[in-house]
């Protein structure tokens, strides 16, 4: 009985004209998207790509000089887009694409699109994500909501409820029919994903990624489709199950996100961004200056390494004080910029937290989370990434100092270091994490379509007894 329901609703949806049309025109729109996507993400890669050789090439290319001062010549991380980057754009228009690196200071990410472009921004870019996340619903709820209606007021469904079917097994027969039809819709999309993925370069984890975006997007419209007919099946006619669909896509999709983003602004709101540089200026002022050892904090250094290697001079200590003091007062701002970022992060991870929350009750939330950690282009990753980034900065910085302490003399600024020294610096190299990683923040989304799964299956259940 259940094979029949779901081949008479697959019927109907293949005589109905104006669901071919509709399906057509997403077909379009996602072939669209994925052209799009591709062309912003080879056009971006081949500059990154470029940049990189030539700010690579100008490192080690330079001319000799002394080790600090080629520390301040520079380097640049560029944060890769990674081959999902093309279904869901997510956040890297907002985050930056590259940060200077340089000694003393920690600089702000550069290249943002957002700040090149106009509000409209604001609202979403068309990508692969963005169709299944918004329109995608659109479809099936205008297909759906007249599902049980149409039944009721053709006659049918009294008829069928005679011949000994329960609401269950029709609900499930209808349920099943919308799950085949999704399916198909969205299977040519998630073939080419994958095809561009091998393409550009295949890599086991972008393929356990396609695969995982797959999963998560299939349940998250299958759980759509289960709502949808639940509405329907609970309203007298089609009029209130449109409208009360149309009511849970604008809460769900608009109003709980925009709420979610208010809440975190006014509950832990950022500080400015000329308050949080000056509080970073202010202490490290109090520590080391890096370009002058007479301070009281380099005194107090100075007497501490007069006392362990017991000389009454620092011209006798067995390596270049003013290189000593130069990594002492990078540590030491770098401490500074730990404090801070690490209080900024915290803010801004309080203000996520109630987006995260937020998501076990809404599952597009949960669905926006986790297609952007799976596509690498959500928070958490940027914040990955730059954490990676300060660490090569630290890194390349300290080796420069320590062959200033190490190869020079007090006070002579003249030494300067050969050229085959700069390639000893390895070029910067952002390792990705794994999709296990990347999913991790977002447990609670798991959640949400499970218990909203659960939550329908005990609804069709109470109206199963209430025909029964």
């Amino acid at each position: 009985m259940i094979a029949i329901l779901i081949k008479k609703e697959l019927l109907m949806m293949l005589r109905n004209k104006s669901f071919l049309l509709t399906a057509l025109i997403m077909q379009l729109l996602l072939l669209t998207a994925a052209a799009g996507g591709y062309q912003v993400f080879r056009e971006s890669t081949a500059e990154r790509l470029a940049a990189e050789q030539q700010k690579r090439a100008q490192w080690l290319h330079q001319d000799p000089k002394h080790p600090h001062i080629a520390a301040h010549f520079g380097n640049f991380a560029y944060m890769p887009k990674t081959g999902l980057s093309l279904f869901d754009y997510g956040l890297d228009a907002f985050t930056g694409t590259v940060v200077y690196l340089e000694p003393h200071k920690q600089n702000e990410f550069s290249f943002k699109p957002a700040e090149e472009q106009s509000s409209s921004l604001r609202f979403g870019e068309l990508s692969l994500a963005m169709i299944l996340q918004l329109l995608f619903p659109l479809l099936i709820i205008f297909n759906g909501f007249t599902a049980f209606s149409k039944e009721r007021t053709g006659g049918t469904i009294q008829l069928l409820y005679s011949q000994g079917l329960s609401f269950r097994q029709l609900y499930l027969g209808k349920f099943l029919a919308c799950c085949i039809w999704i399916v198909l819709l969205l299977l040519p999309a998630f073939i080419l994903l994958l095809l561009t993925q091998i393409w550009i370069g295949y890599t086991a984890s972008g393929i356990i990624r396609v695969l995982l975006l797959g999963l998560f997007y299939l349940l998250y419209l299958f759980l759509v489709a289960a709502v949808t007919l639940l509405v329907s099946a609970y309203s007298k006619n089609a009029k209130p199950a449109i409208l009360t669909m149309i009511g849970i896509w604008l809460g769900f999709m608009v109003l709980v996100p925009k709420w979610a983003a208010s809440a975190g602004d006014n509950l832990y709101p950022l500080p400015t961004k000329y308050d949080f540089m000056q509080a970073i200026r202010q202490d490290i002022q109090m520590g080391i200056d890096g370009h002058n050892a007479s301070g009281a904090r380099a005194s107090a250094l100075k007497a501490q390494l007069l006392k362990k290697y017991q000389v009454d001079t620092v011209s006798k200590l067995p390596f270049n004080f003013e290189g000593y003091v130069m990594q002492a007062g990078e540590a030491y701002s770098s401490w500074v910029y730990d404090k801070h970022f690490s209080s900024l992060q915290q803010q801004l991870g309080r203000q996520n937290q109630i987006a995260l929350w937020c998501s076990l009750i809404d599952p597009f939330v949960a669905i926006k989370n986790i297609s952007m950690g799976l596509c690498g282009t959500d928070y958490y990753t940027h914040l990955d990434f730059q954490r990676q980034a300060e660490n090569y900065r630290r890194f390349f910085v300290r080796y420069m100092n320590q062959d200033m302490e190490q190869h020079s003399r007090l006070g002579d600024w003249e030494y300067k270091i050969s050229k085959e020294k700069y390639a000893e610096v390895p070029a910067f190299h952002y390792v990705s994490q794994t999709a296990g990683q990347s999913l991790k923040p977002y447990l609670l989304g798991f959640c949400s379509l499970g218990l909203w799964f659960l939550v329908t299956l005990v609804l069709v259940e109470i109206y199963n007894k209430q025909r029964s």
